[in-house]
């Protein structure tokens, strides 16, 4: 029967080292940051209240209005304009009806 050769001596001269292996750091997750979607205040534009009063209207848009006072500027909705370009105050006694509202420029 054949003789085995010793383990320790298969030929290398000296033991080695033994190879440390170091873990790769995991790198964070970084989640994509959604785009921020910016609510854009609907246009607008002034207009002025020239009825002698403290005035409180509702546009077709459901917001409301509130002039306090004659000569009163207010920032109204594009669509809701048209509206109150379109309301008279009555004349009196023959009086041409006058409009209650007029655009700023």
């Amino acid at each position: 029967m054949e003789k085995r050769s010793d383990v320790s001596r298969d030929g290398r001269d000296r033991i080695e080292e033994p190879e440390i292996i170091e873990p790769q750091a995991e790198q964070p997750k970084v989640e994509k940051e959604k785009e921020l979607t910016v609510s854009k205040e609907p246009d607008r534009v002034w207009v002025r209240n020239n009825y002698p009063a403290n005035v409180k209207m509702a546009g077709h848009s459901g917001e409301v209005y509130v002039f306090p006072g004659i000569g009163t500027e207010v920032k109204v909705r594009v669509e809701d304009v048209e509206q109150l370009l379109a309301r008279r105050r009555g004349g009196c006694c023959g009086a041409v009806p006058s409009f209650m509202f007029e655009l700023v420029k």
